[in-house]
């Protein structure tokens, strides 16, 4: 009879006793199984082919991107020229923006004011670069054009595609069970692959990647009336929304604190009347700028604007300058989680569009898995017969 020392035993009870719990994930869905936090998860990650689930082709539209880029240019050539050249409009084109100046004399200084404006792109990590505008006189001094280079073009593009995809993958998957295949095609497609997805997981998938989740907070101007005109320089009438449906708010285009700033976004409830509602944290810089505003417009509305539509229009009562916010409305707690879940990914920097839609289904990978469990029983049985046979 064989002999094993007592801490043999113990060491080889302890080896197989570790590789059972280490080899669980690979049989049991994540989500139905709570394990320490100090276990390794190393599961076997079955995509579409094993286990099915949903295929999505998502197309970035770069041009929103470009087209907010000038729109920056507009403002910041109205603010660099006024009150030091003298100029009688400005206008966006497809892709440059033109200044039509009063005074052709002036026509070198515009131009110095407006290459500040530029930006360096192409410059890697070691910095530099070239600037994203080129500007160009006309022949006659009336007018200075700013255009946006290829290099600008291009890199805004790239750019635009990458942070998609990170932001994809935090709206997606923000408590990390899903685990998406996520992948750039092409110059501005994104593959999205969710493998074991349900259908409902499909649709809430569709309703976060449609929503862009560009958040900022405007002033109103108290002076335009939006249900007489649409239109007054320097304000957008906008829709509201929840039970602000229908209703028209003149925003003022200027800024004042950017959805940027934001760093946390929560779903919870107003301990007052019960409903649900979003609230939200700014760093640093979003709580000075969201104090001083609100410091210096005491008693006047104050816009949350979420892709172009006013979510709440609340009325400043005092100075807020703990940077800590709430928005309000019709939420359930379905949306009002969804809309903490866009904030916290934060905007995508451009709309997507789904081009291509497919659901795969786990067939082939069902015989292919079928397969694979006879073949382990009966190596594992061939196994056991060759050791009894050989030991006795």
């Amino acid at each position: 009879m064989l002999f094993f020392a007592r801490w043999k035993v113990w060491t080889i009870g302890a080896v197989c006793a570790a590789g059972v719990l280490f080899s669980i994930p690979a049989f049991v869905p994540r989500a139905q199984l709570s394990l320490p936090d100090w276990t390794p998860w190393r599961g076997v990650n079955l995509g579409l082919d094993l286990r099915g689930g949903s295929h999505l082709l998502v197309e970035v539209d770069v041009r929103a991107v470009l087209a907010e880029r000038l729109r920056a240019l507009d403002d910041s050539a109205r603010g660099k020229l006024r009150g030091v050249v003298r100029f009688t409009g400005i206008g966006a084109t497809a892709n440059a923006v033109t200044v039509r100046l009063a005074d052709r004399a002036e026509a070198p200084e515009a131009v110095r004011l407006l290459r500040e404006l530029a930006q360096p792109v192409g410059g890697g990590v070691l910095g530099g670069g070239v600037p994203d505008i080129e500007i160009t006189t006309a022949s006659d001094g009336s007018a200075v054009t700013m255009t946006l280079s290829d290099a600008a073009l291009r890199e805004r593009a790239t750019d635009a595609v990458q942070r998609s995809i990170e932001i994809i993958r935090r709206r997606i998957d923000p408590e990390g069970v899903l685990e998406p295949q996520i992948a750039r095609q092409g110059a501005n497609r994104i593959l999205v692959q969710v493998a074991g997805a349900s259908q409902a997981d499909v649709d809430r998938i569709k309703r976060r990647l449609g929503t862009t989740a560009k958040m900022t907070f405007h002033l109103l101007d108290e002076t335009v009336d939006c249900t007489v005109t649409r239109t007054a320089p320097g304000v957008n009438c906008l829709p509201g929304e929840g039970r602000d449906a229908g209703r028209l708010h003149p925003v003022r285009q200027r800024v004042s604190v950017e959805g940027a700033n934001l760093t946390d976004a929560k779903a919870g409830t107003n301990p007052n009347n019960g409903e649900w509602v979003v609230n939200f944290a700014f760093d640093g810089k979003g709580t000075r700028d969201f104090g001083e505003i609100s410091r210096a417009n005491v008693g006047r509305p104050f816009a949350i604007v979420l892709d172009n539509k006013v979510l709440s229009a609340p009325v400043i009562r005092e100075p807020i300058t703990g940077g800590r916010g709430q928005i309000s409305g019709s939420f359930t707690a379905a949306s009002a989680t969804d809309l903490a879940v866009l904030l916290r990914a934060g905007a995508l920097p451009a709309p997507l569009t789904i081009v291509e839609e497919r659901t795969v289904g786990p067939d082939l990978g069902a015989d292919a898995i079928r397969a694979g469990i006879v073949s382990i029983i009966v190596g594992a049985l061939l196994v056991v017969v060759f050791i009894v046979w050989s030991y006795r």
